[in-house]
């Protein structure tokens, strides 16, 4: 029985953590090569980032990141710690997924 409630609970926080992506305005970047590397730098240190990519052309850049993890908040600290304007570009999005079968039954179960 107590197997089969901690594998109910671990499979429940699995279906339901997040993943979001959200694109910043980066300002401050004087060049394509430190300040990029800096950046990517800062977004390695914060733990639930999945992805990022900096443009230094548009002055942006886009995070894929688990929000059961990192906020967009912790993610503009993280630049302005390093002396970057940062700025929420778009509200998050979350990635689309089919829902599992899992997941339904959990669901129906509960409403």
């Amino acid at each position: 029985m107590k197997k089969i409630l901690i594998t109910s609970v671990c499979l429940i926080g699995f279906i339901f953590c997040g993943e979001k992506t959200s694109d910043f305005s980066v300002k401050g970047m004087m060049c394509s090569g430190g300040c990029v590397k800096k950046i990517n730098r800062a977004m390695d240190s914060i733990e639930g980032i999945k992805s990022r990519e900096v443009n230094f052309e548009k002055e942006m850049m886009t995070v894929i990141y688990d929000d059961e993890l990192v906020n967009d908040k912790i993610i503009i600290t993280a630049l302005e710690k390093n002396n970057y304007s940062c700025s929420l570009k778009e509200a998050p999005k979350e990635k689309t997924k089919k829902e599992s079968p899992v997941k339904l039954f959990f669901k129906n179960l509960f409403n």
